[in-house]
């Protein structure tokens, strides 16, 4: 479903950098929904408790935020489900105007790092040129490692045996390797 996507290994004071410099550039704001409530808005990064780290070792599970502009409303979409009953979703579907971030970072109680991914499925002109100012920034400040871009920080975290992966009960076999 993702149009266009960049994934990464990173850990939170490099990830912070890379935004904030995307931030300078083009204003926007971070957005969350947790099952069951409406979507949370915070005006940056740093307003957001535990940023950069993760507290589940998989990256489908981690959370999925909507980079938006700062005068935009969070928008659901509601889906009739099999049983009847409906549920609220807040994604790129409902929000077409928007940059999806999955952070990862440092797992919490564990010597790895779980990988992120930031993309966008919106041809908007606005979603495009925010994706572009991210990655941008993210391919200036960090190295290409096999497919993902790393941070100086977690480099030196593989280089010192943490496991760089989607998944920490995937196989180490599919973990980020040099």
């Amino acid at each position: 479903m993702v149009k266009n996507q960049l994934s990464f290994f990173v850990t939170q004071n490099d990830l912070l950098l890379a935004l904030s410099d995307a931030q300078s550039k083009i204003l926007y704001a971070f957005s969350f929904q947790e099952k069951g409530k409406e979507p949370s808005f915070y005006p940056s990064s740093e307003q957001i408790e535990d940023f950069g780290f993760m507290s589940v070792g998989d990256q489908n599970l981690s959370r999925l935020y909507l980079l938006i502009a700062p005068d935009d409303a969070p928008q659901t979409r509601t889906v009739e489900q099999r049983n009847g009953d409906t549920r609220k979703f807040y994604d790129q579907l409902s929000h077409p105007k928007s940059v999806s971030l999955k952070a990862g970072g440092l797992l919490k109680n564990s010597l790895c790092i779980i990988a992120g991914q930031v993309g966008t499925i919106s041809d908007d002109e606005w979603s495009i040129a925010l994706f572009m100012c991210i990655t941008s920034s993210m391919k200036k400040r960090f190295t290409k490692i096999q497919s993902y871009y790393v941070d100086h920080e977690a480099a030196k975290k593989l280089d010192e045996g943490y496991r760089l992966t989607t998944n920490i009960k995937s196989p180490a076999e599919f973990d980020l390797t040099r």
